[in-house]
């Protein structure tokens, strides 16, 4: 299988064999459309001969023209399907894409177009001219080489799938809590190495008691005069303090590593301390920035909110309202007092014309 680079991208190219069987089931697809056009019609002129709708001169007129409109059709079936058929949306006519082949451009590796494809099948009426060129590097025919195109096998695009954003508190959490199984199993780990250096010390402090026994012995069978036991003891209180010796020096290399561990550990348990410190941290500071970003999005809706301005319009209303009423007020207080002050003129003018009268009526 040859390969071939376009646009910075490997495809395979497609072999003369496949092209050509897309290439044959194109013109069956046509010839089998274009036969069950002739049937249909067929069918329309044997009804009209038995139904006897129209006479002998109206049903030759009438086959005459769907002769014609099933060459026209025809025609243009065959010009669609050997000239314009790859240059659908992915470069693929009906017979490439039942055999994943695609035709794309060189410059850009984009599918060709309906123009490109029929440049290159228009260089098909070239032959053998056209057929010759085929059996280049690159397998194009001389209609490839006009059109820049070339058949390759189809390789359908990945899905992208986006990945779903994860809540940023769930990823600490569980973070944390591997973090935690870690310590755990590092403190297991810690405590069979204190078992094992416990093990040695008590192996030493054994073999260092068993000595100090045999040498107790020595001195005992010595006083016995017994030169042959006080050796024998004395051969056993050797390889024990060798013994204590081997242990020791095991018990101090455990020491070490147990110390080793021990820091460690200490400091795996301050890096826990920090981190659920930083959590904490992170935490609140999401929460805060989710809260902002709550709070914005709610005072934007609210100041798009229509409501607000009705209740706008509802205090001005109310504003004028009190205006106007407490200029009615005002005005109305006026009217009272000239209402009052020209009943009190009117009581005024009477009781002076009483007084003119009385006087008048004392005269006579």
């Amino acid at each position: 299988m040859k390969f071939i680079e376009v646009a910075g991208k490997k495809f395979k190219l497609a072999s003369r064999l496949t092209r050509l069987y897309a290439f044959f089931i194109d013109i069956a697809l046509i010839g089998a459309a274009q036969s069950v056009l002739g049937m249909l019609l067929s069918v329309v002129v044997v009804f009209l001969g038995i139904g006897g709708s129209f006479g002998l001169p109206e049903l030759l007129l009438g086959i005459g023209g769907l002769s014609i409109f099933t060459l026209l059709f025809s025609a243009a079936l065959w010009i669609f399907g050997l000239f314009f058929i790859d240059g659908f949306r992915k470069g693929q006519g009906i017979g490439k894409k039942l055999l994943s082949l695609q035709v794309l451009r060189l410059k850009d590796g984009k599918p060709c177009t309906f123009k490109d494809a029929f440049i290159r099948r228009f260089a098909g009426l070239l032959q053998p001219l056209d057929l010759l060129w085929f059996l280049g590097k690159k397998q194009q025919r001389l209609g490839d080489k006009f059109a820049e195109t070339v058949v390759v096998k189809f390789e359908p695009e990945p899905e992208q799938i986006e990945p779903e954003t994860e809540d940023p508190e769930k990823v600490l959490e569980r973070a944390i809590a591997e973090m935690a199984n870690r310590l755990s199993e590092a403190r297991e780990k810690v405590d069979a190495s204190i078992s094992v250096e416990k093990q040695f010390q008590d192996a030493y402090e054994g073999a260092v008691a068993e000595a100090e026994r045999w040498q107790e012995r020595a001195v005992i069978s010595l006083k016995a005069e017994r030169e042959d036991l006080a050796r024998e003891d004395l051969e056993k209180r050797n390889e024990y303090r060798q013994l204590a010796d081997q242990y020791q020096t095991q018990w101090e290399e455990q020491k070490e590593i147990v110390r080793s561990l021990s820091d460690l550990l200490e400091h795996l348990q301050q890096k826990m301390t920090e981190a659920q410190g930083k959590k904490t941290a992170v935490v609140a500071k999401h929460r805060n920035v989710d809260a902002e970003t709550h709070l914005r999005e709610m005072l934007k809706e609210i100041q798009g909110n229509k409501a607000f301005e009705t209740l706008s319009k509802m205090e001005q209303n109310a504003t004028e309202a009190a205006t106007l009423a407490k200029a009615a007020a005002e005005v109305d207080v006026e009217y009272q007092d000239t209402k009052l002050e020209r009943e009190f003129a009117g009581y005024a003018e009477e009781a002076s014309l009483d007084k003119d009268l009385a006087e008048l009526k004392a005269k006579i």
